[in-house]
């Protein structure tokens, strides 16, 4: 584990030297830079999980994005995003995953955990026709694929189709945003649109999606790897002494829980803290703070989006709870 563990630290190690290079705030709003950067990750092998033993996926992940994140929390957004593709079709041994590992795949399932039905099919000879309307998928022109989760039968299923235009598969423009307008992410209408049988890559039981959700860490290390990169933006000594404290305080806790309820509270505890750390030192560090070439203001940007997305009724009450 040693070896496959520091193999994976030499592939991480080129990549940010190759990031370095790179204009990092330009990373936010211009989706061919953002490009380029991921290209250079996915080039490296740093997304490339299924390559290693499945006992230190989570100890490679936190490494992942306690380095990526720092740069942009776009590229770590669609890190994020590709490596949820590649679980899934590891963990559900879809008999096309080595063609499709060798592929760019982004995710459009956040729907599965509504209460209605967002996409619905019609099975037909040879594969389904879905129709809906897909709402924030990211990721267009970055990424070639797209895993799709509709509605079929009381089953809730997910589909790899090509992330392009075409019969029955139109895309909206761009919304502009506050954060990530680099992420492409875009609404996709489907009418009648075909994907075949043999891409189909699970079907398991409604709220099947929304169970295995509640125990990921993955945003948890993303938040923390803001954390990390904020403090080091911070110019006061106390208060970026008392900030590692904290964080390392609560990376501790959820690097060691199993517990989905407790991890969605350490979420709601992570974000608070990152939110009083990267405050504090922008009111600190003074006016420059706002200026594009700093670093802080991106953090809080990147903050809101990371705790903006995904987010199920349950947490959305725990932080309204926190704050009542």
């Amino acid at each position: 584990m040693d070896n496959q563990i520091k193999k994976y630290l030499k592939q991480l190690k080129k990549t940010t030297k190759e990031l370095d290079k790179l204009q990092v705030k330009e990373l936010d709003y211009d989706v061919k830079k953002l490009k380029k950067a991921f290209d250079i990750a996915y080039q490296n092998g740093v997304f490339a999980l299924y390559k290693y033993d499945t006992s230190i996926h989570d100890k490679l992940k936190f490494l992942l994005f306690c380095k990526l994140t720092k740069y942009s929390g776009s590229l770590s957004f669609l890190g994020i995003q590709i490596l949820a593709a590649n679980t899934i079709m590891n963990k559900n041994n879809f008999h096309k995953k080595e063609y499709y590992f060798n592929k760019k795949c982004g995710i459009a399932i956040n729907h599965l955990r509504a209460e209605k039905t967002v996409i619905s099919a019609k099975k037909t000879k040879n594969g389904y026709k879905l129709n809906g309307v897909l709402t924030w998928a990211s990721g267009y022109k970055i990424f070639d694929k797209l895993l799709i989760g509709f509605h079929y039968d009381n089953k809730e299923y997910e589909v790899l189709a090509d992330f392009k235009i075409k019969d029955g598969f139109q895309i909206a423009q761009a919304p502009e945003t506050l954060v990530g307008f680099s992420l492409n992410t875009i609404n996709i209408k489907l009418d009648d649109f075909f994907v075949k049988e043999e891409d189909i890559v699970s079907s398991n039981p409604i709220g099947n999606y929304t169970k295995n959700k509640s125990l990921s860490k993955t945003v948890h290390y993303a938040l923390y790897g803001i954390g990390v990169g904020a403090i080091k933006s911070i110019e006061n000594k106390k208060l970026k002494q008392i900030s590692k404290k904290r964080l390392k305080r609560i990376k501790n806790k959820f690097l060691n829980s199993t517990n989905g309820e407790e991890l969605d509270k350490l979420r709601v505890e992570l974000f608070n803290l990152l939110q009083d750390i990267i405050t504090t030192g922008m009111i600190q560090n003074g006016g420059k703070s706002i200026l594009l070439e700093r670093d802080l203001q991106r953090y809080y940007r990147e903050l809101i989006m990371f705790n903006s997305n995904g987010l199920n009724t349950k947490i959305k009450n725990l932080f309204l709870d926190k704050f009542l």
